[in-house]
């Protein structure tokens, strides 16, 4: 197979340097996949740790950014790469309409978090059927930035090598905001209490919606960086948001190391099951990790680990 291809066996008639040549190529693509699940699984735990409650339109969120970058690609002839900040701007204000409608006004009630999820889940259903209704199913492939790269045995593509490192400096830059700006440190104010944070005067509304919108934010830039690699299609936010959940959970929920490590865990794995195995078979062996880790370590493998 050619070094975007996914074999699903393991191939008899090859010697084992062939092999495992194939393995490490697998293993190149999937910090790329991985790196696309460590952002969504990013926005997933930064909503879980500030706002406590889980988003289920999180993965449309990521549809939606793809779309914006296939659209703006195929329709207007826009660059790739200036695609990249229209997505962020756009679902960032899709993000900024789903937390006033369906997210502040209801996590007030009482059993507020229960009634949240239920919301999303209807924001997602809403956001996956009007794009169906206004722009069909056809999955749109895109053009991002061309040739590859040799490491030894292994090829890989620019665009593959753009996706992770602009995903590295994405995740670099978020945590200095966190950590070294005052959003930042009212922001994890907020994610440790948020009544004490009201009673030393904390805006804590405004900060939740915040991060709500950052969250929707990095999501998008993260399905905009993986169009030229896997297929534009509108359900393809439920597979990133089901994976991201998988990582989330096994990191811990709340924990930003967890997410991102266990995000690229996650692609790698994913790509090197691939080999052996068909897509269906490698996702409920990632599913049996995910019921393992609850049963043996429930906590995460991040659990304790500071926000």
């Amino acid at each position: 197979p050619s070094y975007e291809t996914v074999a699903l066996y393991w191939p008899t008639n090859r010697t084992f340097e062939q092999n495992m040549e194939l393995v490490l190529q697998q293993i190149a693509n999937g910090l790329s996949l991985g790196m696309a699940y460590a952002l969504v699984a990013l926005g997933l735990t930064l909503v879980f740790g500030v706002l406590h409650i889980v988003n289920f339109a999180h993965g449309e969120f990521y549809m939606l950014g793809a779309l914006v970058a296939a659209l703006a690609v195929k329709s207007l002839g826009v660059p790739y790469l200036a695609t990249l900040p229209f997505a962020a701007i756009l679902v960032a204000g899709v993000a900024y309409a789903v937390d006033r409608i369906a997210v502040l006004p209801l996590k007030k009630e009482k059993g507020g978090d229960r009634i949240v999820l239920v919301s999303t889940y209807a924001i997602a259903i809403i956001l996956v059927e009007s794009v169906l209704a206004t722009l069909g199913p056809t999955p749109v492939g895109v053009s991002g930035i061309g040739g590859r790269i040799e490491i030894g045995p292994v090829v890989v593509t620019q665009q593959r090598l753009f996706m992770f490192m602009a995903g590295a400096v994405l995740i670099a830059g978020l945590y200095w905001v966190l950590k070294h700006t005052d959003f930042g440190r009212s922001l994890r104010a907020v994610a440790q209490s948020d009544e004490a944070a009201r009673v030393v005067g904390l805006p804590v509304d405004r900060i939740q919606t915040k991060t709500f919108v950052l969250a929707g934010c990095v999501a998008g830039v993260a399905g905009a960086l993986i169009t030229p690699i896997v297929t534009y299609s509108p359900t393809m936010g439920l597979h990133a948001a089901i994976h991201a959940f998988v990582v989330v959970v096994i990191g811990t929920m709340g924990s930003i190391p967890g997410a991102v490590i266990c995000g690229l865990l996650l692609g790698v794995i994913e790509s090197v099951l691939s080999i052996f195995v068909s897509q269906d078979v490698a996702t409920a062996i990632i599913y049996s990790l995910l019921v393992a880790m609850l049963l043996v370590r429930p906590q995460g493998l991040f659990g304790g680990t500071a926000q």
